[in-house]
């Protein structure tokens, strides 16, 4: 794994985290079952993102994606 593709990840974890803690005033009337399913279902969104972002970047065009997702999702190539 490439350290941009580490990063992007890195970094798609850590919004879905503080989204779904931001969201949790919002899910607070739900039952537990439902919550930890909407939860669920927001992780499953953002790693399905960046098992995109990761396909791109290892195919014929990710050399010249990388710089752009970077900048995009504000993380380093190099990292």
């Amino acid at each position: 794994m490439s350290p941009l593709t580490r990063a992007l990840q890195n970094r798609f974890a850590e919004v879905s985290r503080s989204e779904l803690l931001r969201l949790r005033k919002k899910t607070s009337t739900l039952e537990p079952e439902a919550r930890a399913a909407v939860d669920a279902v927001a992780v499953e969104l953002v790693e399905a993102i960046a098992a995109r972002a990761t396909e791109r970047l290892d195919g014929p065009d990710g050399e010249q994606l990388a710089p752009v997702l970077a900048q995009l999702f504000g993380v380093s190539e190099t990292n």
